[in-house]
């Protein structure tokens, strides 16, 4: 995955986590989890994994803690 900065962004930096699994039911309980942590979700991907399958990839991010 490449992640590319907004130059027209005036917010701060920000820190990032990909979730990425095979199965809707985790992919929910970890999207909420980062919910409460502050993160917001930016995008999602499909990822090819390294034994043949496909799991969704879910990009959050917040503003950083200075």
């Amino acid at each position: 995955m490449i992640l590319e900065r907004d130059r027209a962004s005036t917010a701060g930096r920000h820190d990032y986590r990909l979730l990425a699994t095979s199965k809707t039911s985790t992919m929910q309980e970890e999207l909420a989890e980062a919910g409460e942590a502050g993160f917001e979700f930016v995008g999602l991907t499909v990822g090819e994994t390294a034994f043949g399958g496909r799991e969704l990839v879910a990009v959050l991010r917040r503003l950083a803690k200075e």
